[in-house]
């Protein structure tokens, strides 16, 4: 069907099919003739016989000379691409499979979880082909935390660069397979600079005894329990009563970085024990004072005003109780990969974090060191 000349568009009757007109073998251009007018597509066949699509846009009265060109853009572009439809959650799919075999099952589970919870809401139904550097960085953009809190802002980038890195990882592996002809899209968004700096805050045995010393309640048990597990905050408040198994000495935790199985102490297991005393086994393991679950960022309020009853520095953050637990468990000697595997990181984040302190937490790590 010709549809190069305005008067021949005009006669065509309107219907719910774009009458296509050959460009060249597997190749042609459309047109969807509507009631009011109607926009231009394109249209690939391949040679097993699937076919397709681009909206092209335009008009009745488009130039078809400008049509065809916009397609044969299209078609230049996406002449090697196995699928121009593959999306970005197929693209997912494909590099967790692909992990799963190269590198094995955990960090396919971790980069599944990852991504499907961060890049797939927001892109998954996004052509690859079609995706945009706007796009992109936009998505980028909004993993970042809106707070008046500066160190707040600062964590949530460095977590926003990391899930920058595995949805880059995956977008890379569609390119090196063909899926795409260009990895401009997202070559193009930069990490965010100078976030993902050392936590240098160490607090002494004597400043976390007196941040104890001013909590109680249900507060007092939270800081506890993260002082002797190094577990994150959101770990803790996942954790059930079942995960505790006081004849092994451990405790199931589920969170950032998928679950895991952290080894106690015994001083930990005593604590445990007496918290899950005579409650259910699906009961919440740590609760608020009102009975409920700790949510997000419940305790900062509290912590925050903690912190300054305790006159502890004023960038004492929850999180300093994890550095914590694992500075000391580096000075009484612990493998740093028992550290990592107990504590869900990686040795890489132990050496990058711990393994650069200031000169005065250094003297003040060696000051508890009894040499003598």
């Amino acid at each position: 069907m010709k549809i190069n000349t305005l008067n021949r568009r005009k006669q065509l009757k309107p219907r719910g099919w774009p009458y296509w007109q050959p460009v060249s073998k597997g190749k042609a251009i459309g047109f969807h003739r509507t009631a009011t007018g109607g926009s231009w597509r394109a249209r690939i066949r391949t040679p097993e016989g699937k076919q397709q699509f681009e909206v092209l846009g335009g008009e009745l009265g488009s130039d078809y000379d400008d049509m065809l060109e916009l397609a044969n853009e299209w078609f230049k572009k996406n002449a090697d691409i196995e699928d121009i439809n593959y999306t970005i959650t197929q693209c997912v799919a494909d590099y967790v499979k692909h992990l799963k075999v190269a590198k094995g099952e955990d960090p396919s589970t971790r980069a599944k979880q990852l991504l499907e919870k961060h890049l797939t809401p927001k892109l998954g139904k996004v052509r690859l082909s079609k995706l945009t550097t706007r796009q992109f960085k936009s998505w980028h953009n909004g993993l970042v935390r809106v707070s008046e809190n500066a160190e707040d802002v600062r964590k949530s980038k460095d977590s926003a660069n990391r899930i920058l890195s595995q949805a880059k990882a995956a977008l890379n592996l569609a390119f090196r397979n063909g899926q795409v002809n260009s990895d401009t899209a997202w070559k193009r968004v930069e990490a965010f600079p100078a976030v993902g700096v050392a936590r240098t805050l160490f607090l002494t045995d004597k400043q976390v005894k007196a941040l104890l010393a001013k909590a109680d309640g249900q507060m007092k048990n939270l800081i506890k329990a993260a002082i002797l597990t190094g577990a994150r905050y959101g770990e803790l408040g996942n954790a059930l009563v079942r995960d505790f198994d006081k004849a092994r000495h451990t405790l199931r935790l589920n969170g950032k970085t998928g679950e895991r199985i952290t080894y106690l102490s015994d001083d930990a297991t005593r604590f445990f024990k007496e918290l899950s005393k005579n409650r259910l086994p699906d009961a919440w393991l740590l609760v608020k004072d009102d009975g409920n679950p700790w949510g997000t960022s419940h305790h900062s309020r509290d912590f925050r005003a903690l912190v300054q009853e305790a006159k502890l520095p004023k960038d004492t953050v929850f999180y300093s109780l994890r550095h914590y637990h694992i500075s000391k468990a580096l000075l009484a000697g612990m493998p740093a990969q028992v550290i990592a595997e107990n504590c869900g990181t990686s040795v890489r984040m132990i050496e990058k974090h711990y393994g650069k302190f200031m000169p005065k937490d250094r003297r003040a790590m060696l000051n508890q060191v009894a040499l003598l």
